[in-house]
Parts: C-alpha cells; sequence; structure tokens
C-alpha cells in the first residue's frame, strides 16, 4: 500500500448563483454561492482500511485534526490524522469476553479521544482507546414505562450522549401510533421521560412494507436523527426542513418550519404503505426515492452558520447508469432561520458522510479503494 496522500484534482471553481433563489433582496447569503473542490487520499502506511461500504460510522477529535472510522462488523476502530493525511493507529475491540463490543455496531459516538458510545441491539456501553469496557448504560424500554413495544424496538434511533455522559438522548417511533418522541435518560440520576414531538407523526408513515407468505421487506424513507450542542438538542429528518429544538436549560421545545423556494419544504407521505403485490411495491420504493431527501445539520464554525443539503433523485432510463440527483444547499442562522438557499448543479448527488473542518467541508471519496476525501471551498 504506503501510498503518500495526494492532491488529485485541481482546484475548479463552480459558480451556482444564476441557480438560487430570491429572497427578500439581498438577504440570500447564498445568492452568489461559488465553491472550490479538491480531493486528497489517506496515506494507509501498510495497513488494508476496508472502505466498501463508506464510513458510515465515524467521529472526529475535538480539534478536527484526527478522524475515527469504526467498522460496523469487524470491531476495528481506525484513526487517521486529516493534517498529515496519513493512518496512525488501530484500535481492536475484543467481539467476546468481559470487554466484547455488539456483534453489529449499529451506532458509534467518539465521546473523546479516549473515550466511545457503541451501540448494538439492546445494547449500549462506553469503552477506553486500548478497547477496555467501561460501562454498560442501562438505557432501555424497562426505563421508559409509557413507550408501545414498537417504540421499545427502536428506543436506540439516533442515539446520543452529552460529553459527561449523564445525559442519553433518542427518537423512539410507533407507526401505529402515529407518535416520534424525544426520550431522555438521566443516567446520574436514572429517571427517564419522553417528550412529544407530535409535528413528526406523520414522518412514522414513510416505512414500506411488502408480506407474501413467510416473505417480507421493508424499506423507510424518512430517516431520524439528533444533533446535540452545548445547551440544545436538535432533532431532525431527512423527510423533512422541519427542526425541533429541545432547550435543556429551560426544559422548552420549539417547532421551526420553512417555506424554502427551490424545494418542498417536505416530502409527500406515501399513498400507500403495506403491499402484497412486489411489483406495486417496487414501483412505490422507486417513487419514494424520487422525492425529496434532506442530509444532516452541518455547523460551520468559521461562518457560525448551518448548512444542509437537499437532493431530488431522477430516474433514468437506463438503469445502467449511475443515478444523478438535483442537489440543493439551504444556509441557516445560529438561531436556524432560513437565510439562504441555492441549486448546485454541479454536484451529481449529495456529499457522503459531510463534515466541517477549519472552514471547508469534507466529503467521503472512494479513491481506488482507499479512503479519501472531497475538500469543499465555498465562497459566499
Amino acid at each position: 500500500m504506503g501510498k503518500l496522500a495526494v492532491l488529485l484534482s485541481i482546484p475548479i471553481l463552480f459558480s451556482c448563483g444564476e441557480n438560487s433563489s430570491e429572497k427578500s433582496g439581498s438577504g440570500n447569503i447564498l445568492e452568489n454561492l461559488t465553491f472550490t473542490v479538491d480531493t486528497v487520499v489517506m496515506d494507509p502506511g501498510d495497513q488494508v482500511v476496508n472502505v466498501q461500504f463508506g464510513p458510515s460510522l465515524f467521529g472526529l477529535s475535538p480539534d478536527q485534526k484526527r478522524y475515527y472510522f469504526m467498522h460496523r462488523n469487524s470491531g476495528e476502530l481506525t484513526v487517521f490524522d486529516l493534517d498529515e493525511k496519513k493512518w496512525i493507529k488501530k484500535i481492536q475491540f475484543e467481539k467476546e469476553g468481559p470487554n466484547s463490543i455488539p456483534s453489529f455496531v449499529s451506532n458509534f459516538q467518539l465521546i473523546d479521544e479516549n473515550t466511545f458510545l457503541l451501540t448494538g441491539f439492546k445494547v449500549i456501553s462506553t469503552y477506553d482507546s486500548v478497547g477496555k469496557k467501561l460501562a454498560n448504560i442501562p438505557f432501555d424500554k424497562e426505563k421508559f414505562p409509557d413507550l408501545t413495544d414498537e417504540e421499545g424496538y427502536s428506543l436506540h434511533t439516533g442515539l446520543k450522549a452529552n460529553e459527561r455522559q449523564e445525559l442519553f438522548f433518542s427518537l423512539p417511533s410507533d407507526p401505529k401510533s402515529v407518535r416520534i418522541s424525544l426520550a431522555i435518560w438521566d443516567n446520574s440520576s436514572s429517571q427517564g421521560r419522553l417528550v412529544s414531538l407530535p409535528e413528526f407523526g406523520f414522518l412514522t408513515k414513510f416505512t414500506l412494507e411488502f408480506r407474501e407468505g413467510d416473505n417480507y421487506s421493508g424499506a423507510g424513507f424518512a430517516s431520524l436523527n439528533l444533533k446535540l450542542e452545548e445547551n440544545r438538542v436538535l432533532a431532525f429528518s431527512s423527510g423533512t426542513t422541519s427542526i425541533y429544538t429541545y432547550d435543556l436549560r429551560s426544559d422548552s421545545l420549539v417547532f421551526k418550519t420553512y417555506t424554502p423556494i427551490l424545494v418542498p419544504a417536505e416530502a409527500e407521505v406515501p399513498a400507500i404503505s403495506k403491499f402484497t403485490n412486489k411489483q406495486a411495491f417496487d414501483e412505490a420504493i422507486s417513487l419514494a426515492r424520487s422525492q425529496i431527501f434532506f442530509g444532516d445539520l452541518l455547523w460551520d464554525e468559521s461562518r457560525g452558520i448551518y448548512l444542509r443539503f437537499a437532493s431530488i433523485t431522477k430516474p433514468d432510463a437506463n438503469p445502467g447508469l449511475p443515478k444523478r440527483s438535483e442537489v440543493f444547499l439551504l444556509a441557516f442562522d445560529r438561531e436556524l432561520n432560513l437565510i439562504g438557499e441555492s441549486k448546485v448543479e454541479e454536484l451529481p448527488s449529495q456529499p457522503s458522510w459531510p463534515f466541517f473542518k477549519d472552514g471547508k467541508l469534507w466529503s467521503y471519496v472512494n479513491v481506488e479503494d482507499e479512503l479519501g476525501f472531497a475538500v469543499i471551498d465555498f465562497n459566499f
């Protein structure tokens, strides 16, 4: 292996201003959006780093210098230096014994560089940087007596913990009762409670199911996510622009709605969600995939704003060709007011597992089966 990190593309300037929306004069901060893109690849040294399925579980060190990539099945946590663009080390967690991790890691959170939160089926535990289990977290249905069985099954959705590991949050849902809640577990006092998110209830209808005899297939199209900040929690979904904010100091909930000009405010609920005909099920999936899809809320510390991508995938008559999406970018201020939007013609799809570092957006790319990043420098 032993490749050096290299610059794979000359910076290319893109302009998106002509596709931006008009918002009260010059109120659209993305009106004259331009950007350049560079691509870098991490030097793996003599290591083989499996990026077949992409780094869906990753974390950044507080100084944004180190990138932690958790492999769901192998139990490996690979660490790269983003400034030096090279492999640093690998932490191999045990699959059996007192320090074992879940057989399949569904969620990973870097608490700090010596504490990692790993979630599996009905299991939440913290580990240190040598793979030792520090604690099991009693975050389960029994701690929330008002949860239905369905909500208990989805209790770990979007799981996040604060830095002191005193508070844990998640987004359980129940399609039968059309209910989504913010679950809060206080680990220091062993108290759990639910905060209802009634305006998100319609998002439970975005799961399509096919049943025929013993055969079952399911597909969901409105993921639920949480973002933890110092004194508040943000709840959002890929199916809507709307955002809930929960203030930890005042114990208050605020629901933010938007009316963007360039994209729908939310995806349309499927007319039918349960199928016994496979062809109808497949057609419903294709229709659902062609709807608006909103990405993560990305905090840009250098500008003090959030950026959020949105996309609509266009069906292609030739299934052998890669799908292309219409990509849009939305901007929000610190109070989550919509302050800009623009269509980004130059991007064929939303950036993959993006994050901001030093004022630039880093997005995963597979470069000849090595870990690489497209580094986007926005100018607006």
